[in-house]
């Protein structure tokens, strides 16, 4: 009797799983599978526990070789196509990054962050990446020509996520943003405190997808529905910079002498705005009220203080490393997904 209880055992031991391990361990499964990944997020006490459970079991890394369809990397590409010269002086796309990274590490990914050195060499690297599968997927930015690179992930099986949609009908694997409510409270709000002249500094076309304009759709909904009539001289189109925010004012200004307020696509736009008052001699809230439109840290410091729209980027980077992640363990898309800006009301008051 108690031979064939033996029997038994090793019946049990023979068949053991991952789960079992775990459980034997007293980890999670997720933890047995960076201990065989290598991970560097796993303590070496929690790694001795769990290779003492596999010898127990008698459980060999091989069944994780036939458990899953592909090999891994572990690593997930941050594709952004622009020039890097633009990338890492762009404080929003860091916030994106930051909160991509923040949920690929926690789940034991490594990133890697591709930025090539010329716009022009974008797609050259994405390819790149796909050829020779140095990761298992990537997060990358809607432009100007990766929805054929989408098309041939499409046809190679290739993992991705991107951080808005990229083409026309887009409706799986993406992380997009709404600034649409953000901005119609925006001009709500600039205009319930009395400004009828509200200059835009409305995002560059041509880095997403085109035909998508939701700054410009909200800004003219406030104006419609407070009776005001839009005017296509008040609105300039920025670059996402400080240089371009500056430059913008200066045009608005001169061609517009009444405009008493400017809402702004992103930050650096605004902080450029900032300055150009400055530098025409006028005061900043008591002549011309600026909107931001990405809440960063620094905005929140700033003095005198500046309302905002608030842009969820690091979300929106968290969203997309948590999609790419769930995409790569079932092998299927994932529904895309739109996260909506607000507003953020700051005291304008002045010395």
């Amino acid at each position: 009797m108690h031979h064939i209880t033996n029997l038994k055992e090793k019946s049990m031991i023979a068949m053991a799983t991952l789960y079992d391990v775990a459980k034997r361990a007293g980890v999670s499964p997720k933890t047995v599978s960076r201990v065989f990944n290598e991970s560097h997020l796993v303590t070496e006490e929690t790694k001795n526990r769990v290779l003492s459970a596999v010898r127990e079991l008698d459980y060999h890394p091989n069944a994780i070789a036939t458990s899953l369809k592909k090999q891994r990397t572990n690593t997930i590409g941050f594709v952004v196509p622009y020039g890097s010269s633009f990338v890492f002086q762009d404080p929003n796309m860091m916030e994106q990054l930051r909160g991509a990274h923040d949920q690929l590490t926690r789940e034991g990914y490594e990133v890697i962050v591709s930025a090539p050195i010329y716009q022009k060499d974008a797609l050259t690297e994405i390819s790149r990446l796909v050829k020779h599968r140095n990761v298992d997927g990537v997060i990358l930015y809607p432009a100007s020509g990766v929805d054929r690179i989408i098309n041939e992930f499409n046809l190679k099986n290739f993992y991705y996520v991107t951080l808005g949609t990229c083409f026309e009908g887009q409706k799986t694997n993406f992380a997009d943003l709404n600034v649409a409510p953000g901005a119609y409270l925006a001009a709500r709000h600039l205009v319930s405190r009395g400004h009828s002249q509200i200059g835009l500094v409305n995002k560059p076309r041509s880095f997403f997808m085109i035909g998508k304009d939701d700054l410009l759709y909200g800004y003219q909904t406030a104006l419609q529905e407070s009776n005001l009539k839009y005017n296509v001289n008040l609105v300039r189109e920025g670059d996402y910079t400080f240089e371009s925010g500056y430059h913008a004012f200066k045009t608005l200004k001169e061609q517009n002498p009444e405009i008493t307020a400017v809402l702004c696509a992103s930050d650096p736009m605004a902080y450029g705005v900032i300055r150009a008052i400055e530098d025409a001699g006028l005061v900043l809230s008591r002549d011309i009220e600026v909107v931001a439109g990405d809440n960063l840290p620094l905005t929140q410091k700033l003095f005198p203080s500046v309302s905002s729209i608030n842009n969820p980027a690091y979300e929106q980077g968290n969203l997309a490393g948590k999609m790419i992640i769930s995409i790569i363990q079932t092998g299927s898309e994932s529904p895309g997904i739109t996260l909506k800006t607000e507003f953020v009301v700051r005291s304008n008051r002045i010395l």
